[in-house]
């Protein structure tokens, strides 16, 4: 599905900018090798990824508020970005790194540590398959999103909102959705994690951190 009516241009005189209003399911860029851009999330929730002549989607990374992801570095990146529930998307269109080199500070800056963050996660992402077990990357995955999204510990519980569907989470983790299901059953039944009607809960932080050894230093870039 193609970006909603509420898509206008942005930014006066200075560099175009595109303000694209999406629905969850809509695809923000299908991997077309000819297409050039840096987006910026404004709000909602974006996966960007790979689709395999198979018809099998990897998700490289989840995009949340503030997070950068650039296409068309490569001519064969030609990554699928797409909209995981209602999003606003700020698009500069062009190749992104000539963009960078032509950019007034004021956009590059923010453009370069949203690629530093997401060349982090992804480093990150990519061990936890490598080398974590089942259990653990998927108590990783959950753990990296309540700390990006700010969520505040209760008690040591935490709470936030995830629109993430089990298939969403098995293409992220390199696992198959039953496998997921089975997961998210053995951490609720441990008593670690509930994941109901879109609610993500974590019984006590401090002790799933602690059983998958998950260390936020990959999220904060340093002088920060």
């Amino acid at each position: 599905m193609a970006a909603s009516a509420g898509n206008r241009r942005t930014g006066g005189k200075g560099p175009d900018v595109w303000r694209r209003v999406y629905e969850a399911g809509d695809t923000i860029s299908n991997g077309d090798g000819n297409k050039e851009a840096f987006f910026l999330v404004s709000s909602g929730w974006v996966a960007s990824g790979k689709m395999l002549t198979s018809g099998a989607r990897i998700v490289l990374d989840f995009l949340l508020p503030g997070d950068v992801v650039g296409i068309g570095t490569t001519e064969w990146a030609r990554e699928v970005v797409t909209a995981l529930s209602p999003a606003t998307v700020f698009e500069f269109p062009g190749a992104p790194l000539e963009r960078l080199l032509t950019a007034p500070r004021e956009l590059s800056a923010p453009i370069l540590k949203g690629i530093a963050r997401r060349n982090a996660r992804i480093a990150e992402h990519m061990a936890s398959i490598g080398r974590r077990g089942a259990v653990e990357r998927t108590a990783h995955l959950l753990l990296e999103l309540a700390h990006r999204l700010g969520a505040k510990p209760d008690r040591g519980r935490v709470r936030f909102s995830c629109p993430l569907t089990q298939s969403d989470l098995a293409d992220a983790l390199g696992l198959t959705a039953v496998h997921v299901n089975r997961v998210l059953k053995d951490l609720r039944e441990s008593g670690f994690v509930s994941f109901r009607n879109g609610t993500v809960e974590i019984h006590n932080i401090g002790r799933l951190a602690d059983f998958v050894g998950f260390d936020t230093s990959y999220l904060t870039l340093r002088g920060e």
